[in-house]
């Protein structure tokens, strides 16, 4: 009967008013609040909160424009996909704008709340300030590394959209302040771009602050302690956390009287294979005699320290001794992690604009097919000044001779 009154509703009045009034029928006619079916009536006005609320019910019960009954199993997809999102959309937008009357709301109040939406924090929906005087409210001194991702803004600012256009395609709201929250390719890539060289930025300077901290002004525990050494490793010559945690004293070779540190890790890569030299800075602060006098103990491994208690467990106690070193002494240890120091050396060979081959070789991102051919010419000498320069602008370190 429904498909029959509206073919006929059509045939009087057009296609596009006869979609508008066969979904507001369904709706009217679904099991929604009573709040709902008030507000599709025209007999409660709408604010920015129960517009919300209206879309999430009418999507949950299977609504889409111009439909001629209601997707009960769409709905439900619906509502188990993007149905939590929806409401911490909703959440963030009535902490930006309140609850205004929707047909209040402006388009400029609209992008001065995407401004504060952009700064919030990470974590928003599963935050809980007790007795903090500001809860609710959208805190704006959140740092780049802190606040959402470019993903979660754009949904967030999408969500507004899609809910003022279903208000304005049921002819519940005359406009839609929120068709700013439109973002096209070109302007999404931007955005993103400038997360990823903010970021940057956050975590090179983060890498800096670290190697600035005591410990490399001659705080040291002691001569072998992996918190100095094991990041110097990573960005002096480019080792992965996992190599430089469970170096041995074997690793330790020479070629030509050069001393290099020989990985051959069957583990993780088949890039593993590969010699790195041990640049003249290292070898001034000591990690060459650290090596020996390792052998003069007997030890196997170059940080016997972190092999203690469960075998395997090296990289978990590092990575526990680091962020508890970073929290001691100020460092944000959520913008450092270990791998950055690696990625330093990284952004600083391409920086340098260094042959891709040598970048490659140093990075241990060579094939296993072709490894020889780069540890049995010249390029090891080319590998040794990549990584000299490379370390050239880092901060003045004292290791444990001076």
């Amino acid at each position: 009967m429904r498909d029959i009154l509206a073919t006929e509703f059509e045939a009087t009045f057009g296609p596009e008013t006869a979609n508008r009034w066969a979904t507001r029928h369904l709706l009217e006619a679904a099991d929604l609040t009573e709040q709902s079916k008030a507000m599709l009536a025209g007999e409660l006005q709408i604010c920015l909160e129960t517009a919300f609320d209206l879309y999430i019910e009418a999507r949950s019960v299977g609504y889409r424009l111009g439909i001629r009954r209601l997707d009960a199993a769409r709905g439900e997809h619906w509502r188990r996909i993007s149905g939590a999102n929806t409401q911490s959309a909703k959440r963030v937008w009535t902490r930006a704008l309140g609850s205004p009357f929707f047909y209040d709301i402006e388009r400029e109040d609209v992008l001065l709340a995407l401004e504060k939406i952009r700064n919030l924090p990470k974590g928003h929906g599963k935050r809980r300030f007790a007795g903090d005087k500001n809860e609710g409210k959208i805190r704006e001194e959140a740092t780049v590394s802190q606040r959402i991702g470019v993903t979660t803004f754009l949904k967030i600012g999408r969500a507004a959209r899609q809910v003022g256009d279903f208000l304005a395609e049921l002819e519940l709201a005359e406009a839609n302040p929120f068709d700013v929250c439109s973002w096209s390719t070109a302007e999404e890539a931007r955005l993103r771009q400038q997360e990823r060289l903010s970021e940057t930025r956050d975590w090179s300077e983060a890498v800096e602050c670290y190697l600035s901290s005591p410990m490399f002004k001659g705080d040291m525990r002691n001569v072998g302690d992996p918190l100095f050494w094991i990041p110097l490793l990573m960005r002096l010559g480019g080792l992965r956390l996992d190599e430089a945690v469970h170096l041995t004293i074997r690793d330790l070779q020479y070629r030509d009287g050069m001393p290099v540190i020989c990985i051959d890790r069957y583990g993780k890569t088949p890039a593993a294979r590969r010699e790195i030299p041990v640049t003249r800075r290292l070898q001034d602060l000591g990690l060459v005699d650290l090596f020996e006098l390792r052998r003069d103990q007997k030890e196997t491994l170059l940080f016997p320290q972190l092999a203690e208690g469960r075998p395997g467990s090296g990289s978990t106690r590092f990575r526990k001794d680091f962020i508890r070193y970073c929290e001691t002494h100020g460092i944000d240890a959520s913008a450092l992690h270990a791998h950055d120091f690696r990625r330093a050396l990284h952004h600083t060979l391409l920086e340098q604009e260094c042959p891709d081959p040598v970048v490659r070789n140093v990075m241990g991102q060579v094939s296993r097919d072709t490894w020889s051919k780069f540890l049995n010419d010249s390029l090891l000498q080319t590998v040794q000044q990549a990584l000299s320069k490379a370390g050239a602008g880092l901060p003045d370190i004292v290791g444990p001779n001076r």
